[in-house]
């Protein structure tokens, strides 16, 4: 038996152009991107700037996975990880190299205590960009981390980065540079809302 069956919870997450949707969405994002050679609002630094920024490691794992799952616990709607391999699959992906890109931040005691999520992907034409998918803050500010993705992802060869805008602010993104470019929606497939 499936867990869905048993745990009354969704089995997966789909996504579709919301021009192209047959059944109604849980949710539509607007995505978001930033192209490096029409940077208008904001000029990158050479290297990120917040302190305590790194790559994340295998060390962090337990830290940063409690991080996310506290984090997102204020959202009614939200992905649980239960163990560390689910974790690493989502947020290392360590079969596919140079495809998940996972940052921390560490403060001075050695907490985690923010984390930001891309993933590069190639276009037809074979250009490379960054889809933000996670930007956790809990002590540093979003505008800054952000800002540290995109310098970290033009260092991983990036031309332009995306995000779906889902729980950034609009104002953040067009402070940075962001334009508009369509929307997402989002389906839940085999899911029961709670009653």
């Amino acid at each position: 038996m499936r867990r869905v069956q048993t745990k009354n919870i969704y089995y997966s997450v789909m996504s579709a152009s919301s021009e192209n949707s047959l059944f109604k969405p849980v949710t539509i994002a607007t995505q978001w991107i930033c192209q490096f050679g029409h940077l208008t609002n904001v000029q990158l630094p050479s290297s990120p700037r917040t302190p305590g920024w790194r790559r994340m490691t295998s060390d962090d794992v337990t830290s940063a996975l409690i991080l996310v799952n506290k984090w997102s616990s204020q959202f009614e709607t939200r992905r649980v990880f239960t163990n560390e391999e689910e974790f690493c699959h989502h947020f290392v992906c360590p079969n596919v190299p140079n495809y998940v890109f996972t940052y921390v931040v560490e403060n001075k005691t050695g907490s985690i205590t923010d984390l930001v999520r891309y993933i590069i992907i190639s276009d037809k034409k074979g250009t490379l960009g960054a889809m933000i998918s996670a930007v956790i803050s809990t002590q540093s500010s979003v505008h800054q981390l952000i800002i540290d993705a995109m310098v970290s992802a033009k260092e991983n060869g990036a031309k332009h980065v995306g995000v779906n805008q889902t729980n950034i602010s609009i104002d953040i993104l067009q402070l940075l540079s962001f334009q508009p470019s369509g929307s997402l929606a989002y389906f839940f497939y085999n899911y029961r809302y709670h009653e």
